[in-house]
């Protein structure tokens, strides 16, 4: 299992406890991949540091990717489970991860992503509406976020690794790289990790700003992949495919959205639309001033 983690030393605890008491019947291991931490987040990977948890350190490169990739280096087993600081799973995810993969012959594996908040703030509940679509990110637009990917550790020797100057976007580019060198990809939905949802709109319009950034440099670097993304796009708007991205990407038929007042719906739509426009404003930035 590899965490990376940039300032963030209470969700790395949270994570930790949960995987430090994993029940599986086999070996395994949990790299901490620190991407430069400026707090104590180093300090609470080394309180749990021992036979099966490990503290890497990747400080040249400030990406999610590069972390990830630290950690492979040092990685022993033949499954690879990602996961980020701040998400917690169940007991025996472990357990049913490995199962899953060797009963569905399975390369490349996506789980189902639970949000999950006690705070009932607008973005709270947008976070919680639109959740991860896995079943479409998996099987027609060939990846699984990097928060809740397992992969055969082969797979890496075989297409490389993340590519570590990819801000965001970088788990879209790998997917598709599996996928087009011809593994299998599968969506477990009963394999199930907790992630808490982000409570403020300054939180989701700067993970929007630094995925524009990452829509960049995608275009950038691999052209012919941002315009595969961009046409789910453009058939999403069309309404010429009903199963890709649509204009409001939240929700709307979850007992969730149908017991909100019309207040709360009309503020998600603005939330909707301020983190949509937040993108563009990322991905201008990226290309005339980073």
């Amino acid at each position: 299992m590899i965490i990376p983690v940039y300032n963030d030393p209470s969700g790395l605890e949270d994570t930790l406890q949960s995987l430090v008491v994993q029940e599986y019947t086999g070996n395994f291991e949990i790299i901490v991949a620190d991407n430069g931490s400026t707090d104590n987040t180093p300090d609470i990977a080394e309180k749990y540091c021992g036979d099966s948890v490990k503290l890497v350190v990747e400080d040249t490169v400030q990406s999610s990717y590069a972390a990830r990739n630290k950690g492979l280096e040092i990685a022993k087993g033949s499954i690879i489970a990602f996961i980020d600081s701040d998400m917690t799973v169940e007991k025996d995810w472990l357990q049913k991860m490995s199962q899953s993969m060797a009963k569905h012959n399975a390369d490349y594996l996506g789980c189902r992503v639970e949000i999950y908040s006690e705070s009932n703030s607008l973005s709270a509940l947008h976070n919680k509406l639109s959740g991860f679509p896995m079943d479409e990110y998996i099987y027609k637009r060939h990846f699984a976020p990097t928060c809740c990917l397992i992969v055969r550790k082969e797979i890496f020797e075989h297409v490389g690794v993340f590519d570590p100057n990819l801000i965001s976007s970088g788990d879209y580019e790998f997917g598709n790289r599996v996928f087009d060198a011809g593994y299998k990809l599968y969506y477990d939905s009963d394999i199930v990790m907790y992630h808490p949802a982000r409570t403020s709109l300054k939180k989701l319009l700067k993970k929007s700003f630094r995925i524009g950034r990452g829509f960049y440099q995608l275009s950038a670097r691999y052209p012919q992949l941002s315009r595969k993304m961009n046409k789910n796009a453009a058939y999403s708007l069309s309404g010429s495919d009903d199963q890709s991205w649509s204009l409001f990407t939240f929700r709307k038929d979850s007992s969730l959205w149908n017991s909100l007042p019309v207040w709360e719906k009309v503020g998600i739509y603005v939330v909707d639309i301020l983190n949509k426009g937040m993108k563009p404003f990322g991905y201008v930035y990226e290309k005339f001033f980073s």
